[in-house]
């Protein structure tokens, strides 16, 4: 019998290690871009994000910086980024993937805000940042973005570009 993966392991945010291209259509109709890389440390235990996103006129960068507590096991994660934003998450189990969660008031209201990964492939994917206002029953999408692997120099030569020539990753 094979053993389930646990969604809230040591490893649950492998895939999304890697340096990726990012994109997504903002809420005014606006398309941004980007980069995010993704690398481990602290010996391997931490995760930081290094986020470099761009729309018409303007420009966002953040860093998160994730790391499993060893006193009750649960990843945690921080973000900050140019705006001056600073958001605290803890992580929880969705549809058998890691998620990012915090509790927050909105307007009076009690509402819960996450970021999840869906569609995983190897080489692409999708996140998500929700909004609930029913403490999770339902959730409504605010962002969405699209991340493509970026592929190395290496790995483009490999997949038959002539050396010194660049082949679109798309």
């Amino acid at each position: 019998m094979t053993k389930e993966p646990d969604p809230l392991g040591d490893d649950a945010l492998d895939f999304w290690l890697g340096d990726w291209d990012v994109s997504w259509v903002g809420r005014t109709g606006r398309r941004g871009s980007g980069r995010n890389r993704i690398t481990r440390v602290v010996d391997g235990r931490g995760v930081l994000e290094q986020f470099d996103g761009r729309v018409p006129g303007g420009q966002l960068l953040g860093m998160s910086l994730s790391i499993r507590d060893n006193e009750d096991g649960r990843w945690r994660q921080t973000w900050i980024d140019s705006s001056g934003g600073y958001l605290d998450f803890v992580g929880v189990a969705a549809d058998g993937r890691i998620a990012f969660q915090r509790p927050t008031v909105e307007d009076g209201v009690p509402t819960l805000r996450r970021m999840v990964w869906t569609d995983v492939e190897p080489d692409r994917f999708a996140w998500r940042w929700q909004r609930s206002t029913d403490q999770g029953a339902t959730w409504t999408d605010e962002w969405v973005i699209d991340y493509r692997r970026r592929r190395s120099r290496a790995a483009t030569t490999r997949a038959g570009a002539a050396p010194g020539t660049r082949r679109s990753a798309r």
